[in-house]
Order: C-alpha cells, then structure tokens, then sequence
C-alpha cells in the first residue's frame, strides 16, 4: 500500500525523495562537517610530505640528466601527477583559507571536506606509495662519441673523393666483410673514415658504430671494453669476454666497427670479433701505415692515402693560418713554407697554426729556413724531415708552461682524461701561478690543454673531456723530451741508455706503458736516479725490491698503476719529497707506509 500510495503515475513523491535521502547512513554526511578542520589538517601535512618527495625525485633526475641518462617514462608521468594534484590540493587550501566554516555555508564545507579527504586518500597517497616502488629514476645510455658529430674542419680534395667514394662503395657493399685505408703518419687517414663513419651514422647505414684506436702495443682488453663500451656490452667475467663481444657482434642487426692505427696483423678472433665467414651484420674497417698488415688479415678492399695535391695543401694551410697569409709584408713567404710542407697534412696543420699570429716576416723566414734545412742530430728514420717540421710548432709555443705540458702529454695514452693528466703534473712545478689552489690549477691545466689542441700538437680524444696525440708528433715529442730533458720511455735504447748510468743519473722522468720489464732487466745495476721527479709505470708485473726508492730522493709525482703485492715497499718511506701517490686498479693489502709520506698533495686509489 505504501508503495502503491507513494508512487503516481510511476513518479517518486516528494516525501518518498526525502525519505531515501534519509535513510542513507547520514553519519558518513555527517563525518566531513565534524572533520572539516581535520581533514583539511591532513590534507596540509600530506601535500608537504609530497613536495619533499617530489623535490627528492626531481633531484635524482636531475642528477641523472647532467650525467646523460635517460628518465624512465613512469617517473616522468609520476612527476606530472604530483604536479597536478599538488596544484588542486593548494587551490582547496586556498579556497578554504578565504572562506571561513560557517553554519550557513554548510553545504559548501561538507563539499570542501569531502574533496579533502578524497584528495588525501585517492591522490596523494597513492602517489607516495607509488614513489616508493622507484628503484631506479633512469637507464645509462650508450653515449654518442664526439668524432660522430658534424665536423667543420673536414675539407673535401679532389685527391681525397675518389678514396671517399671507393670506400663508401664498399661499406655500402653486402659482400664486402673488411676494408682497409693505408699510408704513412700524417696523411689523415683517421679523419678519412671518421667522415665515413659520420656519413654512415647520418644515413642510418648501420645499427650501431663503434670506433676504437688500437696503437702500436696491442692491448686486448683495454680494445674490448671499449668496443664492449661503445655497444653496450656488460662483462661479468674476464674468461668470457671475447666469447660476449662475438656474440654482440654477430647477432646485431648491422654493425660497423672501426679499428685505428693497427700497426700489425691483429687476432680478431683473440679480441671477439667474428670472422668473414660468420660476421653476421658486422662490417670491419681499418687503419694503418702498412698495407702488409691489412693483406695478412685477409683485407682485400684496401685503400692508400697520398700528400695532397699543390692547390689541396694551400687551401688546407690557408684555413689553418687564418687571415695573416693576407698580410702584405710577408709577399709569398706562406706560400713558400706551404710547398715546404709536403703536402702532409698534418705537417701542414702544425706549422700553419704555429704561424697563424705571427704577422712579422722574420718568423716566416726562420720557419722556411729550418723547413728547408732541418737538423739531423735529433730524428733519425723514415720520416726525419716530417719530425723536424712538426717540431717547429713545438718551438713556437709561446713560453715554458706550455712546452712542458706538451711533452709531460706524450708520456701520456692517448684517450687519456683531463683529469688522470691533473694527477701527474700538478706537482711538478709546471703550472704557473701564485698560490694556485687545486681549483686553479684545474682550470689552468684545463686552459693549456686547450691551448694545444689549438696548436695541433692536441687532438681531441674519444670524449670531450678527453685528450689524444699523433702518434708522428708523439715521436717528436719524446724525441725533445729525451736530448733536452733527458727523459726516458720504452722506446729508449735498454743496451745503451737504459745501462749507461752517467745518463740515469740526469734522468728527471721515466714513463713506461707495459714496459717493466726494462726495469726488471736493469734492476741487477740497481736504478740509481738522484735526479728522478717522475716514475710511471702502468701495468706493472714487476717484482718490485723493498729497497727499491733509495736512490730517488728527488720523486715528486709516482704512479704505479695496476700494482699487485701484499705491502707497498719499505723504501717507499725515504720519499721526503713524494707528493703525488697514484695506486689506481691496484691490489695491495698493507698500505701503512703512506702515513709516512708527509708532503703528500695528491693520493688516488681509483678502483
């Protein structure tokens, strides 16, 4: 009866409406009314845990950012979110705060209230619990190698195209497995196939490029990180590296990789890369002096690069020189000591750059002088006249600083870190400047690297905060460092120098890359070295006597990188003068001979 009654013509009476509305539990209604301060209490308390948070995350990225990571998706549109919902959340706030509670606003408060709550429980909340679950705020990316940029000093010759074309030809060329560029030091061989490979990465040629300098001692592992690196190859363990990078290299889709400056045949399957009959995707190509050692690999595309033609070495050396050619005094001196370069460009490059500011004609005439008539005491070989150009921009540095900084580089690897050189020459009383602190001597070391690379006795290295050196500059370089400062390398004579001791006796630096054993065969003489301000020796499987440091009470800078024994010498303490200590990649028990180092400036332990 009831419902018959309250029901006409299939409509709710009025009553009825109140009625249901009545019959809900009006204690929930209620609840946001007696809440209001409450809610919107917590409501404040949550909104300033999730800015924290969110500032926590945002950190993180930005971290992440400057390190060239990329941001995950789901942290990104987390961020959105949080921004979304803390703007809602401040809007209410503020709505609240410019309306006070009242008995005749109840509608509005409960509404107020209930969207506090709700933006509490079914927002914030959420949100904090779902920041929780970040692990990680982004993935590492496989940089890009800067050679792979746009490179403005690249110049088209004539000489050059047909070498371009030919060995685009073959890189386009499915049957074709290895291609090889040779010729001598200097001719721009690398900068050949970085122009290939930049053409390549534009016209999406291949899936991946990855270019690697090998030089002349080939060291294995150090080629397969950084092919592992550039493909983003992880190594879990030693035994299995060349086994990972075949696999990496067959199985990719279309891969080119790029071995430079191999000076003889190298044992891909020795590295992990995959011969022609199984190489899958990947395409090779080389670098190098001699055609022998292209020939030997099974390289049947293979490429010489000559000098430049007349035309191609002056418009090479007038970019190089800049506006000073123009210079009416100097009448055809820059076109005279251009034809005395040789057409090598980087004999060119050196001595063009060396002159570029130099408007006066005596150095022009000083420079065709010695271009023409180079000194034979100093270089010795195939390529005695192209040294001693290149010297010439040695010569023209313009002071000291510069030049030790040149020559303290060549003891250096090449891809070497502006910051592992800092280690080595901030306490040699190279850098100039009074009171200098380590943050100074950054940005002065960071200015004369510059410099040089300006000068073309610096290349750029791999990365941008990297360092490299022509290998026929670093012979010149080496050659300086030795007659005038009489500092020995493993390209040093070991039955002659390295045993005369009137000649160790002045030795002031010894730098050996994986050489040790020169010491090892020497050490029965015992290395008596009172002049010694400098010993580095990477790699270092030597058996090290205690009483090794007592004849080198001058050593300044020591690195011994890579040093594998139970404690660090005795003698070590006899050092009063050590000031750098570098022990990088090291396995040594017992280090407590440090703490008796007392000038000690500079202590790395990397890795």
């Amino acid at each position: 009866m009831v419902d018959v009654a309250g029901s006409i013509g299939g409509v709710l009476s009025p009553v009825l409406e109140v009625g249901k509305w009545l019959a809900a539990p009006i204690w929930r209604q209620f609840k946001y009314l007696y809440k209001y301060s409450t809610n919107f209490k917590k409501l404040e308390k949550e909104v300033k845990k999730l800015k924290n948070t969110r500032d926590e995350v945002q950190h993180k990225v930005t971290v992440a950012e400057r390190n060239v990571e990329e941001i995950k998706q789901n942290v990104k549109d987390w961020l959105k979110d949080v921004e979304k919902t803390i703007t809602e959340a401040e809007q209410l706030i503020q709505v609240k705060t410019n309306n006070p509670p009242c008995f005749k606003g109840l509608c509005s408060n409960y509404k107020q209230s209930k969207k506090a709550f709700k933006l509490k429980w079914d927002d914030i909340d959420p949100l904090l619990q779902q920041e929780k679950e970040f692990d990680q705020v982004s993935f590492p990316t496989i940089q890009q190698d800067i050679w792979l940029r746009s490179s403005e000093d690249y110049l088209t010759f004539e000489s050059r195209n047909s070498i371009m074309k030919n060995v685009w030809d073959a890189l386009n060329d499915e049957n074709v497995y290895m291609i090889g560029v040779y010729g001598m030091g200097g001719t721009g061989k690398t900068t050949l196939v970085q122009e290939v490979g930049r053409k390549a990465e534009q016209d999406n040629l291949f899936e991946d490029i990855a270019f690697v300098e090998v030089t002349q001692t080939l060291d294995i592992k150090k080629v397969q990180t950084e092919i592992a690196e550039k493909l983003g190859v992880n190594f879990s363990h030693d035994s299995a590296r060349a086994n990972k990078l075949y696999e990496r290299l067959k199985r990719g889709k279309k891969i080119l990789l790029i071995l430079d400056n191999i000076w003889e045949d190298v044992d891909l399957k020795t590295i992990g890369i995959p011969s022609e009959m199984d190489h899958g995707g990947c395409k090779l190509m080389f670098t190098t002096r001699t055609l022998d050692a292209l020939q030997k690999m099974g390289s049947t595309n293979n490429f010489k690069m000559g000098i430049l033609e007349e035309n191609e070495a002056w418009n090479l050396f007038r970019k190089m020189a800049g506006d000073v050619i123009q210079t009416c005094e100097l009448n055809s001196l820059p076109k005279d000591v251009c034809k005395e370069c040789g057409g090598l460009p980087i004999v060119i490059c050196t001595i063009a750059k060396a002159l570029r500011n130099k408007s006066h004609p005596t150095n022009w005439k000083v420079a065709l002088r010695e271009l023409r008539a180079p000194s034979p005491k100093k270089f010795i070989g195939l390529l005695e006249k192209e040294y001693m150009k290149m010297a010439l921009s040695y010569n023209y540095l313009r002071d000291e600083e510069l030049k030790k900084m040149f020559l303290i580089s060549s003891l250096m690897e090449n891809n070497t870190s502006i910051s592992d050189l800092f280690k080595h020459v901030v306490c040699l009383d190279i850098l100039e400047g009074a009171n200098l602190t380590m943050q100074d001597a950054r940005d002065r070391l960071d200015k004369l690297v510059r410099d040089l690379k300006d000068a073309s006795l610096l290349l750029d290295g791999v990365r941008s905060e990297q360092f490299s050196m022509h290998d026929a500059v670093r012979v010149v370089a080496i050659t300086i460092a030795y007659v005038d400062h009489h500092v020995f390398t493993a390209k040093n004579d070991i039955e002659q120098e390295w045993t005369d001791s009137v000649k160790l006796k002045k030795c002031t630096k010894i730098s050996l890359h994986g050489s040790s054993t020169i010491v090892s065969q020497i050490w029965h003489n015992d290395l008596d070295c009172p002049a010694l301000e400098y010993f580095y020796m990477p790699n270092s499987y030597f058996r090290m006597p205690e009483d090794f440091f007592i004849v080198m009470p001058k050593l300044k800078v020591l690195n011994l990188f890579r040093l594998h024994r139970l404690s660090l010498p005795s003698s070590l303490h006899l050092l009063k003068n050590l000031q750098t200590l570098c022990l990088d990649n090291s396995t040594i028990n017992d280090v407590a001979v440090i703490g008796k180092l007392k000038k000690l400036k500079v202590l790395s332990l990397k890795h």
